[in-house]
């Protein structure tokens, strides 16, 4: 039997159809792929290389995995390094990223990364764009400082609030919405672009510690008596409670509690109302007024919605589809994020099944109420731990079943040697 051959790209021929996407020739598109990003690396004069050292073959071989689709993760630093200043070697760098994925038959989804909102912290803005003077602190795990780091929360009121950049008296979110703007206008149009992935992992400012306060005092609510007497929290308030999920091992603790579904459950519940409110008069906005932006310039590339920081572990979102001159976007596509949450832990060895089912299963009930089609565009994590030919398996047979696509965190040096590499192959075709 011949080899069944791919269709040339041409990602405005991709269309959504209800929870599908269709391609060129009308059969469901199922993207599967992985994450390809490099956050770049600190020199030893204080600036950063954002260029990687990736084979020029990386793309060829992928797909050689089954692999269709990357998630293409770029850096509003590399992007805008001076307020309204482009840097042209670095569009280069991402245009030739888009050829490679053309030849090499694979659809690109367009991420603007960011972790701890900039570079300065970990990756995403320059310093420009970091309106706070508030100090930085490193946490044991890194991404407890969106819940800790006064630098990082400053930093992303200062965003919401849109507080004018002094070296150009514009809006700091009105520059970030500009750059996609000019991104949209270099790049629509390409044939392996399918989407724009506005803004990675979105989180709140200083409300997220009363949000995350409200989710402790609710895993507490669930707490039966014995479990509390266990944690030595009779009488716990959001302060103790917080102490207590810092430290790793009684949060280990906390968490095989969430093992049980319907507890799982009911703490998404418990915790949702001031988290729909972040996400229907913050983001929904923020996301209307760079869809708006893009579709200045680009009406052809799909938009990818995706959830909250804090959405991203099962609470409910309440999110609704962007909406373009008051009407729903018809070319977009629901982006959650889900791992189980000892994820960048040595937890990580022996993740939940029943916690991370729990996360998706909030992600597929969005994803009907939205009537949109998903793509988990990140998933994983798995470094060199066998544990993803088990728990990796487990996810996948749950996303095949409800249709979505995936991409996989992440490529590394080292990925064609991990136990994830056999989560591709024939199963990706």
């Amino acid at each position: 039997m011949a080899k069944q051959t791919r269709p040339l790209l041409n990602a405005r021929l991709i269309r959504a159809e209800g929870t599908r996407l269709l391609d060129s020739r009308g059969e469901e598109l199922r993207l599967r792929g992985i994450n390809l990003i490099h956050k770049g690396n600190r020199l030893k004069d204080g600036s950063v290389n954002f260029y990687p050292n990736w084979p020029e073959n990386l793309q060829q071989r992928l797909a050689g995995l089954g692999m269709n689709a990357l998630r293409l993760g770029v850096l509003w630093a590399a992007i805008e390094p001076r307020p309204g200043q482009y840097d042209a070697r670095y569009l280069d760098f991402i245009r030739h990223q888009l050829d490679l994925a053309e030849k090499a038959g694979l659809y690109v989804l367009l991420d603007m990364h960011q972790d701890l909102y900039a570079q300065r912290f970990s990756d995403g803005a320059p310093d420009w764009a970091v309106l706070t003077d508030a100090p930085f602190e490193e946490t044991a795990l890194w991404s407890d400082a969106y819940l800790t780091s006064p630098a990082v929360q400053g930093s992303w009121d200062a965003f919401w609030d849109n507080r004018q950049v002094p070296q150009t008296g514009l809006g700091v979110q009105d520059h970030f919405t500009a750059t996609w703007g000019m991104l949209a206008g270099r790049f629509g149009g390409h044939p392996a672009l399918l989407g724009y992935d506005i803004l990675n992992e979105p989180a709140p400012g200083s409300d997220i510690q009363q949000m995350f306060g409200q989710v402790l005092m609710a895993f507490h609510s669930l707490l039966t008596p014995q479990e509390q007497s266990a944690f030595g929290l009779m009488e716990a308030g959001p302060e103790q409670l917080a102490g207590l999920f810092l430290d790793q091992q009684a949060r280990h603790r906390m968490l095989q509690l969430l093992d049980d579904p319907a507890r799982y459950r009911q703490l998404g519940e418990l915790s949702q109302e001031p988290v729909i409110h972040f996400e229907r008069h913050t983001l929904e906005p923020f996301y209307e007024k760079t869809a708006a932006a893009i579709r200045a310039r680009d009406g052809d590339t799909f938009l990818l919605r995706g959830n909250n920081y804090l959405s991203n572990i099962g609470i409910p979102s309440g999110i609704r589809p962007i909406r373009v001159n008051g009407k729903p976007d018809p070319r977009q596509i629901f982006a959650p994020h889900g791992y189980d949450l000892v994820v960048d832990t040595p937890a990580m060895a022996a993740p939940s099944d029943s916690r991370a089912a729990s996360i998706f299963t909030r992600h597929r009930e969005t994803q009907l109420q939205l009537n949109l089609p998903a793509v988990v565009t990140e998933w994983g994590a798995f470094g060199g731990y066998a544990s993803a030919l088990t728990h990796g398996r487990f996810l996948l047979d749950m996303f095949e079943g409800w249709g979505w696509g995936h991409t996989y965190w992440c490529y590394t040096d080292d990925f064609f040697e991990v136990p994830a590499t056999g989560l591709f192959g024939d199963r990706a075709r």
